[in-house]
């Protein structure tokens, strides 16, 4: 089970890889209101608070990775906005980051900082907690056997996140608990194997639900919690090591859910005290051969694999006589194509030590490998590498740098069942290995166009070969902006691509076009697809339309017809969906849905959509949203636009641009263009 857990986790961390490098002259900052009022940890949420000033109230962060801000003692978090220019799709990125929390951590909110985060500011709000009241807790027994924390909300409610999270000291017997404006309920639940027989709330009888009793509390309540019907005995239970060998990776106390590891078993003296009829678990650590055990004396005749399990229903003493294992290195071949793109590494993570490679030796002549398929490495194409792994584990693994994705891995022993892609953790006896490492093509262009409501459709792509969702530039969280988002793909690593409806409304469902191919919807709901090469961009389009109560769409997306026509000679280019030309303008163009359609007109040409004159923005084109059945197009110039002309009888009438603005001065003295009087479109030459 560890190895498997481990191969899972070294998958996670073969997609983190891409994201993790140090940036140049990185550096992100977190600013907050009250002054001692935050913590800040770098890595994991059970990862050490860094140091910080507690008279400060701002903080610089120059490396990348993953970050968490908590609340310190006596405070909670209320917002965390983030606020960041994206170098990645050029654009100011303003959001408020969701705040979490639960009763192993706290409250907490992530700030991860990538390297497209340069720059990013963090602003934090924090609230001063205060004291309102106390209650008695009166614990009959099995004071170690229980949990209890704080909530301001039931479980799901809207305000659990802002909980406390906050843990009363519980003993024996009754006690005086304090409580703050944000604790409203006492949670309160058993650990490990262990059951509560009865909790109380001022004499009445409380209710678990899923075996978690949450107790509605005020000053002078009084919560009694009973987790025996009666008081058991008290047993110690003394461990010894001939020799002083400990050979124990950890002891499991099933009763209270708790791991004791050596260096606490030796802080209290090699002995614990449980209750009469509780279970022990002894787990042997596997750098040690255990040779023998006795149980208050008495030699087992049967050494249990793994862990010694005891029922304690007496003082019982317990030894055992164990010798260490001796390890030596393995060396281990592999043959690497482009090896700056590889990291080998000695354990699963990126922060485990990385195994240097060397230079390597040129392939001067093929290498065959001695498996099922005589697989051959070719002379001038690989490098041969020779490292030295644990002789312990045995294993060693290897993950992509930044840029680059393993889309070959071929062993001599390719028959290893527990092995498999793109799992990059291998026991050397598959050795040797050859790798090939291929960089991340930036040459495709896929285009996303999504109609319909913020965070409400993701779009992510997979390959077989590389572990976890690789995602595309420009999707935050791997959300498809609204409108349009211009994204660089590699068709091979993007290899299989998945989007799918997450969020509100819950009444509507999306329909999904691939370069106007309508995708078909799977069982689960999502759409899977993939982009083939087609000597251009392509365009992936998504709507969010009414649907009935079954999911099912009410009114189809259409097929949207634009009409072109030229009067006089006049011309103009006509880009649709961003990127796509529309060459031949005495053809129709046919598009899927709402679509932006932009065109330059040549010099003296005027557009003319639906009868309206579309004037040219900053960048010279004139631009229209197509979103009916049927649009008209007419480029024309100043003698084809009816209601041309100024009439001298309104010479000192109000002038109006396109965008409802009034134009001051005199007429003659405006900028050639198109311009609003007495609610005619007039045109100035």
């Amino acid at each position: 089970m560890k190895q498997f857990r481990l191969l899972i986790l070294s998958s996670l961390i073969l997609s983190a890889l891409s994201f993790s490098a140090k940036g140049a002259d990185f550096s992100f900052t977190v600013n907050w209101d009250n002054p001692g009022a935050v913590q800040i940890v770098q890595g994991g949420l059970t990862s050490p608070t860094l140091e910080i000033d507690a008279t400060k109230t701002t903080w610089t962060g120059t490396e990348t990775g993953s970050y968490y801000v908590k609340p310190a003692p006596g405070y909670i978090l209320v917002s965390v906005w983030e606020k960041y220019y994206d170098t990645t799709t050029k654009k100011e990125v303003e959001r408020e980051n969701k705040i979490g929390g639960n009763d192993n951590y706290g409250q907490y909110c992530g700030i991860p900082t990538y390297s497209s985060h340069n720059g990013a500011v963090y602003t934090i709000t924090t609230k001063k907690l205060t004291e309102v009241g106390k209650f008695t807790l009166d614990v009959k027994n099995g004071a170690t056997k229980i949990k209890a924390w704080f909530k301001n909300d039931k479980a799901g409610g809207k305000d659990e996140r802002f909980s406390s999270f906050s843990k009363p000291a519980i003993v024996k017997g009754e006690q005086q608990v304090s409580f703050t404006d944000q604790d409203k309920y006492l949670n309160i639940y058993p650990l490990g194997t262990s059951k509560i027989f009865k909790v109380t709330l001022n004499g009445q009888a409380q209710t678990p639900k899923n075996n978690v009793y949450e107790i509605p509390i005020k000053s002078d309540d009084k919560v009694m919690v009973q987790v025996f019907e009666n008081d058991p005995a008290a047993c110690d239970v003394t461990v010894k090591f001939t020799n002083s060998e400990n050979c124990l990776r950890d002891i499991y106390y099933a009763g209270t859910g708790k791991f004791y590891s050596p260096e606490q078993l030796a802080a209290i003296n090699n002995k614990l005290t449980v209750d009469e009829g509780d279970l022990l678990k002894f787990n042997y650590h596997e750098d040690y051969n255990i040779s023998a055990i006795k149980v208050n004396g008495t030699p087992l005749t049967e050494i249990p694999d793994n862990s010694l399990a005891l029922n304690i229903n007496e003082n019982t003493e317990v030894e055992f006589t164990a010798t260490g294992k001796v390890y030596t290195p393995v060396p281990v071949t592999l043959y690497l194509k482009n090896p700056e793109g590889i990291v080998i590494r000695k354990g699963a993570f990126d922060e485990s030590e990385i195994i240097p490679l060397g230079e390597g030796e040129e392939l001067t002549e093929d290498v065959i490998f001695n498996n099922s398929n005589n697989y051959v490495v070719k002379a001038g194409e690989a490098k041969k590498f020779v490292i030295e792994v644990s002789g312990k584990e045995k294993k060693f693994f290897w993950s992509a740098k930044p840029g680059y994705w393993i889309d070959e891995a071929v062993m001599a022993n390719p028959e290893d069942k527990s092995y498999t892609r793109p799992n990059p953790g291998v026991h050397a006896d598959n050795a040797p290995i050859y790798l090939a490492a291929k960089p991340v093509s930036t040459d495709n262009v896929v285009v996303f166009f999504f109609d319909g409501a913020e965070k409400e459709t993701q779009c992510y792509a997979k390959n077989k070969l590389v572990a976890g969702q690789l995602t595309f530039p420009g999707m935050e969280d791997r959300y498809i902006p609204v409108g349009y988002t211009i994204s660089s793909f590699d068709i091979k690593y993007h290899e299989l691509i998945t989007a799918g409806k997450v969020g509100e409304p819950k009444d509507h469902a999306i329909e999904l076009f691939v370069n106007g191919m309508k995708q078909t919807k799977q069982d689960d709901g999502t759409f899977s697809f993939t982009l083939e090469e087609i000597g251009g961009p392509s365009i992936v389009k998504v709507f969010s339309c009414p649907a009935d109560a079954m999911g099912d769409v009410k009114n189809p997306t259409q097929e949207l017809t634009i009409n072109f026509e030229s009067v006089n000679g006049n011309s103009a280019e006509v880009t649709y969906d961003k990127l796509f030309k529309h060459t031949d303008v005495s053809t129709a163009l046919k598009v899927v849905g709402k679509t932006l359609v932009s065109m330059k007109p040549a010099d003296g040409t005027i557009i003319v959509v639906d009868g309206e004159v579309v004037e040219p923005n900053a960048d010279g084109n004139c631009e229209f949203w197509a979103s009916k059945r049927k649009h008209n197009v007419v480029f024309t110039d100043a003698s084809g636009v009816e209601e041309i002309g100024i009439e001298d009888s309104d010479a000192n009438a109000k002038v109006y641009n396109l965008q409802g603005i009034e134009m001051k001065g005199d007429f003659n003295q405006l900028p050639a263009g198109v311009y609003v009087r007495n609610g005619k479109k007039i045109i100035k030459k």
